[in-house]
């Protein structure tokens, strides 16, 4: 196959231009925020943090030694 046919649609001329016309609309263009692993490795710790107290507690309270 060749590359010609690969980058090809299947939609008319008019069909394409109205997806382009979407696709370049505003709820596309919206900035987003640059990703911070550091800040959700984080956010995962502190999670991980208070289930590990909030286990500890519900352990000291409920089960008998």
């Amino acid at each position: 196959m060749n590359k010609e046919t690969e980058q090809q649609t299947r939609l008319n001329p008019e069909d394409q231009q109205l997806v382009d016309d979407f696709i370049s609309s505003g709820i596309n263009k919206e900035e987003r925020q640059p990703f911070h692993p550091w800040k959700l490795m984080m956010w995962l710790a502190v999670v991980i943090v208070i289930f590990g107290v909030l286990a500890r507690v519900v352990g000291t309270l409920y089960l008998p030694y």
